[in-house]
């Protein structure tokens, strides 16, 4: 049986959502490690990385987030599975070199992305302030005029898309960091009604990305 660790935040944007039903359904454990707790991350079929309120952008980069680069460098090197979401795409561009900037206001639409191999991946809700400008080493999977939002190297993966929310945990995500109402309750609106196309585009994407962690 595959067992994958996740790493978040205690207290925000730690719901694993859709990504925990994909581990459910196909027969992964799971183990949640805090980074408030600096844990010391032990060796698992993949490592999943979700998002944070604080930043690796250029000028803004929090004093915890150099240890995680190298917990993430450590844990990438030797081939194993990652997945980064958000936060977690950011840190892994970072890792290969690249380089995450702030924008000056947040980015929230949903849609599809379209991947360079000529597919359109989602539709997924895109939340972010901070945009990943270069991918260093990475290969870029999806590139839109404002950020590039997919990236890959070899066996980890990373994902600008909140990947991991359907309309419901948006909503609750809005209210968690407290966003108001009318900032998100518009996108949650739109989700409800492609909800099953949002779960369909998460499984098919997971399918591809932890393939390597449960061979």
């Amino acid at each position: 049986m595959p067992h994958a660790n996740v790493l978040a935040h205690k207290g925000v944007a730690n719901e694993l959502g859709l990504i925990g039903e994909w581990l459910d359904e196909r027969g992964w454990t799971y183990e949640r490690y805090w980074r408030e707790e600096f844990p010391v991350i032990p060796d698992a079929d993949a490592l999943i990385v979700l998002g944070s309120l604080d930043s690796v952008a250029s000028g803004h980069c929090a004093a915890w987030a150099p240890s995680e680069m190298d917990l993430i460098r450590e844990w990438i090197d030797p081939g194993r599975t990652y997945l980064g979401v958000c936060f977690g795409a950011q840190i892994l561009a970072s890792v290969l070199g690249g380089k995450v900037e702030r924008r000056p206001r947040f980015y929230r639409k949903v849609g599809e992305l379209p991947w360079f191999d000529g597919t359109d991946r989602g539709p997924w809700v895109l939340w972010h302030e901070d945009i990943i400008t270069s991918a260093g080493t990475g290969e870029v999977l999806c590139q839109m005029p404002h950020a590039i939002t997919a990236l890959r190297s070899g066996n980890a993966w990373g994902i600008q898309a909140h990947i991991e929310l359907d309309s419901g945990g948006l909503e609750r995500l809005g209210r968690n960091v407290g966003a108001p109402p009318d900032v998100w309750s518009p996108i949650a609106n739109e989700m409800s009604g492609i909800d099953t196309r949002i779960r369909h585009a998460t499984f098919d994407f997971l399918d591809q990305a932890l393939s390597s962690g449960s061979a």
